[in-house]
């Protein structure tokens, strides 16, 4: 009997100890998302969304380092680095759970540049070599956060998996266009879609990677007459990656994420995903165009415009979806889907030189046109 009631007593203190860290858990704020954006005068800022009103600290390491500690937090997204690669004053980003309690954001800094904290209506704002009084621009400068993508870094799996296309779309208008990652530049990243060891969409005895393949290698020495410098992610039947996974991704991710830093790292003007299309439905055809950031609207835009020309188009106007290559893509970038190979009149030509040159074509007037448009 002893036993017994020593047994039921133990069972509600270990049940005292549980809803107390339930409880615990349930009163962390949620760090939603951390945004970055940079202006013309070699300032920047990071927002750090948050719902609720947090508590935090924040110091500086030797090396210019800021560390910002948020209290009583968790973090939605797992941890990342943003690549900063439009200012001076900002090398990087990261953001992780750093304690069951606590999220971290570390952001890499020039030593000397100045650097102002503060909390306002959503979160806490980072101002970075601004020698403007903080508080007088947070207004404006969450206002335009309207328009900054957000890093969240956990991405859906299988992003480019092909479905039944939907009508989605976000009305921005041109004046969200960002200006130029690295003034003058005129680098154009191509990345003819999948490759390699995964073949894409696979219909009609036609191969997705194939015929994105050709589409870009027609469109290469176009663009390069044009006075373009032309980078392609991949010039054969090959992965991009093909290594071991990047840390902190798998191989698809990493697969992905290779194009992604082909275009950050070469600080190119606009990027752009080739691919071939499939539905359910053999009669559906034509193309479509998708974008993420709103500096890319534009872009795309003008891209189904100069398509239309010589393609029919599915859908008449850009559509916003998250797929991996246009989200963490720094300059202005778009994935066309040229055309559904599921259709049997089109699968029998996509192989053909002369459609592959007419793709081409229009695709290189719709790159020039939105040069010009964005950074001209």
């Amino acid at each position: 009997m002893r036993l017994r009631y020593f047994d039921i007593i133990f069972f509600l203190l270990c049940a005292m100890a549980f809803s107390y860290n339930i409880a615990r858990a349930g009163e962390l704020l949620t760090v939603q998302n951390v945004f970055f954006k940079s202006s013309q005068n070699n300032s920047a800022v990071v927002f750090v969304q948050i719902q609720g009103n947090p508590k935090f600290s924040y110091f500086r390491l030797e090396d210019g380092r800021i560390v910002l500690n948020i209290e009583n937090s968790k973090i939605i997204r797992k941890g990342a680095i943003i690549p900063t690669s439009n200012t001076d004053v900002v090398s990087e980003i990261h953001f992780a759970q750093n304690t069951p309690d606590m999220v971290r954001v570390v952001v890499g800094s020039n030593v000397k540049a100045k650097y102002n904290i503060t909390k306002i209506d959503g979160g806490i704002l980072i101002s970075v070599g601004s020698s403007t009084p903080l508080i007088s621009l947070a207004k404006d400068i969450t206002s335009e956060l309207q328009n900054v993508v957000p890093y969240n870094y956990a991405p859906e799996k299988n992003q480019l998996a092909k479905t039944q296309p939907s009508q989605e779309n976000l009305n921005v208008t041109s004046s969200s266009i960002s200006t130029l990652n690295a003034k003058n530049s005129k680098i154009i990243v191509i990345d003819p879609g999948h490759g390699g060891s995964d073949p894409g969409c696979v219909a009609n005895g036609v191969q997705e990677k194939v015929a994105t393949l050709g589409v870009a290698l027609h469109l290469k020495p176009i663009l390069e007459k044009m006075g373009f410098k032309v980078i392609m992610t991949r010039e054969t039947d090959t992965d991009v990656w093909g290594k071991p996974n990047m840390p902190g991704f798998d191989a698809d991710e990493s697969e992905l994420q290779a194009r992604v830093n082909i275009a950050n790292e070469n600080r190119a003007a606009l990027f752009l995903s080739i691919h071939f299309n499939a539905c359910a439905d053999p009669s559906i055809h034509g193309t479509q165009v998708y974008y993420y950031t709103p500096q890319s609207y534009r872009y795309a835009s003008i891209m189904i415009n100069d398509i239309s020309k010589v393609n029919p188009v599915y859908t008449d106007r850009p559509i916003r979806r998250p797929f991996w290559v246009i989200k963490y893509t720094t300059m202005p970038s778009i994935l066309i889907e040229t055309d559904f190979i599921t259709n049997p009149t089109v699968a029998a030509q996509v192989y053909d030189a002369a459609y592959q040159e007419k793709i081409a074509q229009a695709i290189a007037q719709g790159i020039y046109d939105s040069y010009k448009e964005i950074y001209q």
